[in-house]
């Protein structure tokens, strides 16, 4: 999985309570998963981007539980010519292993083999360096629905994350104390 370029829009509800409790809140939040990658070929990542490749969804990827999840975060330029930031991104509710990470465009032919998969670091926070990419793996095996997001608070509200859903149904009975935020406001546990 590469992260695109797609801003998160935080729905006005909690995902874990519409997930695990099957509340039919479908309508709240898009059914339709992020995007999963981007065009490699084409994806100059030192031009100002046109945000012709950006989307807005507050869809959320639906792992398998106990699956084997690799994502390649890339870094490009932001919106100012000749500028890129290094952004710490953060994943909850799971530690990962940082597989590699390196300059430019990641490239899957080459960089895939530089991988190390002997005694790979393991966190929950990683930075992405200007112009340059990082590789992580985690295993679904958290029940849950859980953020993975940018660690710098402005990035995180301009919707720089996603939300991985993974075995919601493993969830043990909420407390109907949760329920209120948005639509699930008036739902009760019997």
């Amino acid at each position: 999985m590469v992260l695109k370029q797609c801003i998160f829009l935080s729905p006005p509800h909690t995902l874990l309570n519409s997930s695990k409790e099957k509340l039919n809140l479908n309508h709240v939040f898009d059914q339709n998963p992020p995007p999963e990658n981007y065009d490699f070929k084409n994806y100059d990542i030192y031009a100002v981007a046109e945000n012709v490749n950006a989307t807005s969804s507050n869809g959320i990827y639906r792992l398998k539980f106990n699956t084997t999840v690799d994502i390649i975060l890339q870094n490009a330029n932001t919106m100012t010519v000749n500028n890129s930031e290094t952004h710490p991104w953060h994943l909850h509710g799971h530690d990962f292993w940082v597989l590699g990470y390196g300059t430019g465009k990641f490239d899957m032919k080459k960089d895939v083999g530089k991988y190390n998969l002997v005694n790979p670091i393991m966190k929950n926070t990683v930075p992405v360096h200007p112009y340059g990419w990082t590789a992580l793996r985690f295993r679904a095996d958290n029940p849950g629905v859980w953020a993975f997001h940018c660690h710098l608070e402005s990035h995180f509200y301009m919707g720089m994350g996603v939300v991985f859903e993974a075995g919601v149904e493993k969830v043990g009975n909420l407390p109907s104390s949760v329920m209120g935020c948005g639509e699930t406001k008036g739902f009760h546990r019997p």
